[in-house]
């Protein structure tokens, strides 16, 4: 157990001593999953396998930067997106909604990759099995999400995002040392505490030294823009996303529903039958309607006042409803066609050119 933990505590040291290579290493290994399928056998596996270690590994180097970043001077500290807020209230407000939300991530990295592994070792009817088990876990993770949030709008992602840029590590000496406690009481004195929202600040001192010492042009107005505080910045996390209640909290559940639902129809009537892509059709429609409903009698202002999280959140199911046109016998009896016209007829007319 100590060897392990030794382990980990060196590779923390080695991805911060070297944080801003992270990002473009990471990056430059995504591209090889678009590089790998059809160069050999099992290519698509070894490729989807990549993509899901390095979701993973991106994970875990989150945790470690985040740690990382309390021990960052408020001027090299980000202020956190709404997001980043909200699910990190959560996360440290229960232990349940923090295994949840973990569990909820790791399958959604890793649901391709197992089904590609039990078709490939036992076949389709255990790949199947496996996909209503998972889609069944995920929707009790979601509902656990819904009601420890008190019955708010389920998040995604529900855990924070990379925000922090990995590069201000390099010049920080992030090794305790022994001048820490000595330089302690300094550090304080070049901060101070926000009587209602608790955000750490650069003092006025910290400032001008950094004007005087700057060789670059400094806007004094850009500064103070940088430092202005939004309405969403002094609400508590947990008001970022308003309760549902009613209609709201029916088209929650049914929009947590839906793909459980969606994956027991297409064992019963199959890939190619319109029933199971109708039925989610109409449970997603129904869901934007009742939400809506929701939003207009029971939000004052309505669309207006939803929180920016909110509007995100709503912003990315809807652009998620029109991946239905890519889905089942839609896209086999009409989108596929289409796409394949217009392949054709740009492609060969360019060659024709």
């Amino acid at each position: 157990m100590l060897t392990i933990l030794s382990l980990l505590k060196k590779y923390d040291d080695l991805i911060l001593n070297n944080a801003s290579q992270i990002s473009s290493i990471e990056s430059s290994l995504r591209t090889l999953t678009y590089v790998l399928p059809g160069r050999f056998a099992d290519a698509e596996f070894a490729s989807e396998a990549l993509f899901a270690a390095l979701n993973l590994i991106g994970l875990y180097h989150d945790s470690i930067l985040a740690r990382a970043a309390e021990n960052l001077p408020p001027s090299k500290k980000p202020s956190p997106s709404p997001h980043n807020r909200y699910t990190r209230y959560w996360i440290n407000s229960s232990k349940t909604y923090q295994h949840a939300s973990l569990a909820l991530t790791f399958l959604q990295y890793t649901d391709v990759l197992l089904e590609m592994g039990v078709q490939k070792k036992w076949g389709k009817e255990v790949k199947w099995k496996l996909i209503s088990i998972i889609e069944l876990i995920k929707v009790i993770c979601r509902i656990i999400l819904l009601y420890k949030t008190h019955e708010r709008t389920v998040i995604e992602p529900t855990i924070p995002k990379r925000e922090i840029d990995p590069s201000v590590f390099n010049s920080e000496d992030l090794n305790k040392s022994n001048d820490d406690a000595i330089n302690h009481e300094q550090r304080e004195s070049d901060t101070w505490v926000g009587k209602y929202t608790k955000r750490v600040h650069d003092s006025i001192s910290i400032v001008r030294k950094g004007c005087v010492q700057s060789s670059q042009y400094y806007d004094v107005n850009d500064y103070l823009m940088s430092k202005v505080l939004m309405v969403e910045d002094v609400r508590k996390p947990p008001d970022l996303v308003h309760k549902l209640h009613s209609f709201g909290k029916l088209g929650e559940l049914l929009y947590i529903l839906r793909p459980l639902i969606y994956v027991i129809a297409l064992q019963k009537y199959g890939n190619k039958s319109w029933r199971p892509w109708l039925l989610s059709l109409i449970i997603e429609l129904s869901t934007i309607i009742l939400t809506n409903s929701f939003y207009k009698k029971h939000i004052p202002g309505g669309y207006r006042w939803l929180s920016t999280l909110e509007k995100e959140e709503r912003k990315r199911r809807i652009k998620q409803f029109f991946f239905y046109i890519l889905r089942g016998p839609f896209y086999e009896h009409l989108t596929r066609y289409q796409l394949l016209n217009y392949y054709h007829s740009h492609y060969y007319g360019r060659v024709i050119l």
